[in-house]
């Protein structure tokens, strides 16, 4: 028998399988999804096993597989194809897409045992190696081995692991962000910075690489530059505490509507589009339990920054111990011991955030995505992935609904569900029936101009104080996302942009440029406003702890909560947090993005939004769809239980239609703003985008190959739009020259030409080429 191996190597020009022989002796134990050791050139390396046939089409004399590195298949065989297909449609490494179906406790050293079951039937040449019913594989010559497997296939001896104590079991290490004002070099560097912002909280190192992809050498090099710090601490179980709501609710007649709309039988995606509030939790719970009682199991996802102490309470309340809770809380060898209970079929229900995908789940009966419009389902290093595409694989693989819920789905998944792709079902209420906050818009151009040039606008400090008086409690939102600076006139709100693609244009400091990041359009940084011609031109923001200290000037007596990662340095400091704001020990909660969603407080009447300019002026064309969803979810943290909420949206542009959308909590008007805007311009979901690195020690000859591929794409693909080639933000890196070419792909023809293209340079030693589907 002939296995087909994908090494381990991460290398462009071994991206694909290798045929080995199947010794005799292993020809009944290795499977698909087995993990082997092979030898490749002059190194013995492992491999993963994706096929076993009969024959090879290679015509030169194969290798023998050395011997097993699992007992078990690692890689379920559903996983074969769904790593096949990140391979084919994201451009990763087929070893790396395998890789990261594993976890983090079974890419470490461990050793291969036997437990003798029958002595008395086994073999007398292996009696002097029997020490406690135990043989250690490993140690044993290659004759002895072929020995033990023969014993294995007629079931005398149990094959067994034993982790090599190659580390600290009591100390784990600990990241977190330690500056975030140094801007990393790397493309990679700033994204994982960026995910650890989001993240707002310290994630054990091996968690880390697990759960974000990147690898660490990227991490190592943040913490030499200072950018990220390092601790150690003891390794102690995280308990979940009971949540009090731990029966079933009883549905509104919206809830009952939407329940009994979905099927569990049938392998439709269904959109459930619930403004927040509306009870889509308790919907998820309902499934999720008719699931398990007919026999079946689920899969939950939810964003690392809704994976609050909130909701992780509420399942385990509800299930017990039929749940298993994936997260970066917990260490190595405890996410280990959760995936073995769900390949063993010990568990019923999987929650986790994006990697959770993977969970070795057999007989899945449904999965559900919260928060669907989140990007961090979306894994944009090696291996790129988009859960939700994942999750929809897996859902048609087990024939079981997929469920996404959102009160601000994305503007791609709702035009889906309008176009009877999925089926849509919507909540339009809440399920307390208590009305969304009512929403008020403050001018910050007109703030400026009554010589207010605080943070805060007199309406939002007034309602602040006003608040605390009456013993209610507020959050102070303030957006940080990414590290683009934008260009604004304080005097009349206008941002500079760019004249071909509407997207506001980003400042490079080195070269006191404007740039779009887009198509390329260059301008010299600007000292006027070109509307009005003021000279107040600045470079908007402000940050946390700035916010604090405004906030203990004009009310000294109020207890200030700040969740950000200067204050959640310890694992457990964000639930410390939490729960003090839940029990009404703090007045004011400040905060990013991770407060913007899954939190329900019920004494929070008041929600400060400091500039809702930071998140419209992003450089993408999705920046109004970010700026939407993030808005409209803070905005509902307020009045979610029996008292009336308010909310204050500071802003320099009172009349931009996202702003206009939020204060009367119209998503149908802002998707229909949206989605023709994207029509006219022809961006997703009317084209498919994709970003082409190329990239040399020599400039020459990376522009050289850059202006190839744009002039073949544009030879056999007239009607997508290709963009460039353009040199790169950072154009020069790690001494290699860097060029970008932007597509925007109207058929599956320029997709199957890219495709085509990938593997020329796969082989190629000079030029590096990767691609992104944005």
């Amino acid at each position: 028998m002939i296995a087909s191996v994908i090494v381990d190597i991460l290398n462009n020009q071994v991206n694909r399988t290798f045929d080995y022989l199947i010794p005799t002796h292993l020809d009944k134990i290795i499977k698909v999804g087995f993990r082997v050791k092979v030898k490749f050139g002059p190194r013995v390396l492992v491999g993963f096993v994706v096929e076993i046939k009969d024959s090879s089409d290679f015509s030169g004399k194969l290798s023998e597989i050395i011997d097993t590195v699992d007992i078990y298949p690692a890689i379920r065989e559903e996983f074969i194809d769904i790593a096949k297909y990140i391979k084919e449609n994201n451009f990763s490494y087929y070893a790396s897409a395998l890789q990261t179906m594993l976890p983090t406790a079974l890419k470490i050293k461990y050793e291969k045992i036997g437990k003798v079951i029958n002595k008395d039937l086994i073999n007398n040449e292996l009696l002097p190696f029997i020490k406690k019913d135990i043989i250690s594989i490993d140690k044993l010559d290659k004759n002895y081995q072929k020995i033990i497997y023969d014993e294995i296939v007629n079931g005398n001896i149990v094959l067994d692991t034993k982790f090599k104590k190659n580390r600290n079991e009591i100390l784990d290490k600990y990241v977190y962000v330690k500056d975030s004002t140094i801007v990393p070099s790397s493309k990679q560097g700033k994204a994982l910075l960026e995910y650890l912002i989001e993240l707002n909280n310290p994630i054990e190192i091996n968690n880390l690489v697990e759960d974000s992809g990147y690898s660490k050498s990227v991490i190592n090099t943040l913490i030499k530059n200072e950018v990220l710090g390092v601790f150690e601490e003891e390794n102690i179980k995280i308990e979940y505490k009971n949540n009090s709501i731990d029966k079933e609710i009883i549905f509104n007649d919206e809830q009952q509507k939407a329940y009994d709309q979905i099927d569990l039988k049938s392998n439709k995606t269904y959109l459930l589009h619930g403004i927040t509030g509306s009870g889509k939790t308790e919907i998820y719970l309902r499934l999720i339990k008719d699931c398990i009682d007919s026999g079946k199991k689920a899969l939950m996802l939810v964003p690392e920054i809704s994976l609050t102490p909130q909701i992780t309470s509420i399942l385990v309340s509800r299930f017990k111990s039929d749940i298993a809770i994936l997260h970066s809380g917990l260490s190595v060898s405890e996410k280990y011991n959760m995936w073995k209970k769900i390949y063993d079929g010990d568990i019923k229900i999987t929650v986790g955030a994006r990697s959770a995908v993977f969970a070795p789940i057999d007989n899945l009966g449904v999965i559900i995505i919260d928060e669907e419009h989140e990007s961090s389902y979306i894994q944009d290093n090696n291996p790129k992935y988009d859960a939700k595409e994942i999750a929809t694989l897996r859902a048609n693989y087990h024939n079981c609904p997929l469920i996404l819920g959102s009160a601000t789905p994305s503007v791609v998944d709702y035009h889906k569900a309008l176009s009877n792709e999925f089926e849509l079902i919507t909540l339009s209420k809440r399920a307390n029936n208590k009305p969304l906050p009512k929403v008020e818009v403050v001018s910050l151009v007109d703030e400026l101009k009554r010589g207010n040039t605080s943070v805060f606008s007199t309406k939002l400090r007034n309602e602040i104080i006003d608040n605390y008086k009456k013993g209610e409690q507020s959050i102070i939102f303030l957006n940080r996302r990414g590290y683009s600076t934008f260009v604004m006139c304080r005097s009349c709100g206008e941002v500079i942009k760019c004249e071909h693609c509407d997207i506001s244009l980003t400042y490079h400091q080195n070269s006191n440029t404007l740039k779009c990041h887009h198509c390329g359009y260059t301008i010299n940084n600007v000292v006027g406003c070109p509307k009005c011609g003021s000279s107040k031109i600045r470079y908007v923001g402000s940050g946390t702890q700035k916010i604090e200290d405004d906030l203990h000037n004009f009310i000294p007596e109020a207890k200030v909560i700040r969740l950000d990662h200067d204050t959640t340095r310890g694992k457990d400091d964000y639930e410390k947090a939490y729960r003090e704001f839940k029990d009404k020990k703090g007045d004011i909660l400040v905060g990013t993005q991770m407060i913007t969603k899954g939190l329900d407080f019920e004494n929070v009447t008041l929600v400060g939004i400091i500039n809702a300019d930071l998140a419209l002026n992003y450089p993408t064309y999705d920046a109004y769809e970010e700026a939407f969803n993030v808005l409209e979810q803070v905005s509902g943290r307020a009045g979610r239980d029996k008292l009336e909420g308010k909310v204050i949206v500071q802003t320099y542009n009172p009349d931009n239609p996202v702003i206009k959308c939020v204060k009367n909590h119209d998503y149908e008007a802002f998707f229909n703003y949206e989605i023709n805007k994207r029509k006219l311009t022809m961006m997703p979901p009317f084209s498919n985008l994709y970003e082409m690195m190329i990239s040399s020690e020599n400039k020459i000859e990376a522009l050289k190959a850059a202006k190839l591929i744009v002039n073949t794409l544009r030879k056999d693909n007239k009607d997508s739009l290709i963009f460039g080639p353009l040199e790169a933000t950072i154009f020069k890196k790690n001494d290699q020259y860097r060029y970008v070419i932007q597509i925007q792909a109207m058929d599956d023809k320029i997709i199957e030409n890219i495709k085509n293209i990938y593997p020329t340079y796969q082989a190629s030693k000079d030029i590096t080429l990767s691609i992104t589907r944005m």
